[in-house]
């Protein structure tokens, strides 16, 4: 995959997580200060060859269709920056949302996270492009307490897909 198509996935993507916040009708300042910070910090992804099937499976995995299972998304996702920006994570992940009107027409996202033993410990995300008429899934911001965790996680991500895609990942 060549590079521009990777920088103009990323650039989608990044469309996409400044959406929430730059055209909310009330995005509060935690959540813009929540942004700056996420967009600062971001970096393009890499191409990915999707994963074999892991042999273990410690998770419970779940697709984000609910507002309580964003919130857990946002938490987790949150808890990942230093203390000082917690609350300013917090707002602005939980200020996303998968259906509510200033989505970017170029992606179709994908929230999943993974519970073990009831707790909600790891997390993704799944960004979904075409450049040219060639599909492009990306994976971003992946959380997870092991590498088994990881490998069920990513795999996740990837199942039910042809093998037309081609995967970047980034986190």
């Amino acid at each position: 995959m060549n590079a521009p198509a990777i920088i103009s996935h990323f650039d989608i993507k990044q469309r996409w997580m400044a959406c929430h916040v730059k055209q909310a009708q009330f995005p509060t300042q935690e959540s813009l200060a929540g942004y700056d910070i996420y967009h600062a910090t971001s970096q393009p992804p890499k191409p990915f060859v999707m994963p074999a099937a892991p042999t273990t499976q410690p998770l419970t995995i779940y697709w984000v269709d609910s507002h309580p299972l964003m919130i857990q998304y946002a938490k987790l996702q949150a808890k990942q920056w230093p203390e000082s920006d917690h609350a300013n994570m917090l707002a602005y992940f939980a200020q996303l949302a998968l259906q509510d009107g200033v989505e970017v027409a170029e992606a179709r996202v994908s929230l999943c996270i993974g519970t073990q033993h009831g707790e909600t410990c790891a997390a993704a995300m799944r960004v979904d492009t075409q450049e040219n008429g060639q599909p492009i899934s990306g994976i971003y911001d992946v959380i997870a307490p092991s590498d088994d965790a990881r490998a069920q996680l990513l795999y996740a991500l990837t199942e039910g897909t042809d093998n037309d895609h081609q995967w970047v990942i980034a986190g």
